[in-house]
C-alpha cells in the first residue's frame, strides 16, 4: 500500500517547516518542487526519500510501494516530478508510466535503472518518461535532475550517451535526420578547441571528474567549459549540449574507432 502521510509515513521533507521559518524571518518562500516516489524495495524507498527530502526547495509528497498507488497517488497529489526506483522489473517500470501519463500526459516522469542500457533508455523513452538515470547517481545529481524536468528540461544516464550518439547516428546516415544549416554549423564552429574536446568526452558518458582528469584540468576548469559550451550551443544542460552537436556533425562526437 500507499505509505501516505495520513496513514503514519511522513515523508520527512522539510519544505513546510522552512517554509514557515523563511516567511517569519521576511524572506522570499523557496518554490518547492513536488516529488512523488515509488519503489517496491522499502530500504531504497526510503533512502530516496531521504535523499530528497533533505533538499530544502524537494519536498516528497507521496511514498508509493506498488504500482496501483503510484498510479492513484500522481492523480491525489499532482506532484511535480515522479521519480520511479530501480525495484520495479523493467516491465513494471514501462507499465507505471503508462499508466500515470494515461492519466497526466504531460507528466515528468524520471526513471532510475540498475542496468541502464541504451534499450532500456529508448522503450522508456517512448512511454513518456524525460528523465533516465543509472543505479550509482548520487544524491546531488539526483536532486539536480529533479529539478531539471521539474523546469521542463531532460535528463540521460552518461554512460549510455555513446551507445545513443552512434545509435542516432546511423539513424541519420539512413534517413537523412541529420540538418547540417549554416547557422547551425557555425555554433559548433564558435566552440574552442578545448571546449570541443570537453564535448566529445561527455558525448561518450564521462562525468566532470573524468573530463577533468582525462583532459589534465581540475573539475571546477571542467564546468567552466561546460558553461561556455551550454552558452555557444543555446542549450541549458548535457544532454541537450550532446544532441545539438550531434545534429551538427555526429561523426565528430563519436568515440575513435
Amino acid at each position: 500500500m500507499t505509505q501516505r502521510k495520513s496513514r503514519g509515513e511522513d515523508s520527512g521533507s522539510p519544505g513546510g517547516e522552512d517554509a514557515q521559518d523563511r516567511a517569519l524571518q521576511g524572506e522570499a518562500p523557496l518554490r518547492q518542487t513536488r516529488v512523488l516516489i515509488a519503489d517496491p524495495i522499502d530500504l531504497a524507498r526510503q533512502g530516496l526519500c531521504g535523499l530528497l527530502a533533505a533538499q530544502r526547495d524537494l519536498e516528497v509528497v507521496a511514498s508509493c510501494r506498488t504500482i496501483d498507488d503510484a498510479v492513484f497517488e500522481s492523480v491525489a497529489r499532482s506532484p511535480d516530478v515522479v521519480l520511479i526506483g530501480y525495484g520495479f522489473a523493467e516491465q513494471e517500470r514501462l507499465e507505471v508510466v503508462r499508466r500515470i501519463s494515461r492519466n497526466r500526459p504531460s507528466q515528468p516522469v524520471i526513471v532510475v535503472s540498475d542496468r541502464p542500457d541504451l534499450d532500456a533508455f529508448l522503450a522508456s523513452v517512448r512511454v513518456g518518461v524525460r528523465g533516465y538515470l543509472g543505479g550509482n547517481v548520487d544524491a546531488a545529481a539526483l536532486a539536480e535532475a529533479v529539478r531539471t524536468l521539474s523546469s521542463g528540461g531532460c535528463t540521460i544516464e552518461p554512460s549510455i550517451l555513446g551507445d545513443l550518439l552512434a545509435y542516432l547516428s546511423r539513424i541519420s546516415a539512413s534517413s537523412g535526420w541529420v540538418t547540417n544549416s549554416p547557422d547551425k554549423s557555425s555554433a559548433l564552429g564558435r566552440l574552442s578547441r578545448r571546449e570541443r574536446e570537453v564535448l566529445r568526452l561527455m558525448a561518450q558518458g564521462m562525468g566532470n571528474k573524468e573530463i577533468a582528469s582525462a583532459l589534465g584540468i581540475t573539475p571546477g576548469t571542467t564546468k567552466t567549459h561546460l558553461r561556455h559550451i551550454f552558452r555557444k550551443l543555446h542549450v541549458s544542460d548535457r544532454t541537450g549540449a550532446v544532441l545539438a552537436a550531434l545534429e551538427i556533425d555526429p561523426q565528430r562526437l563519436l568515440p575513435a574507432a
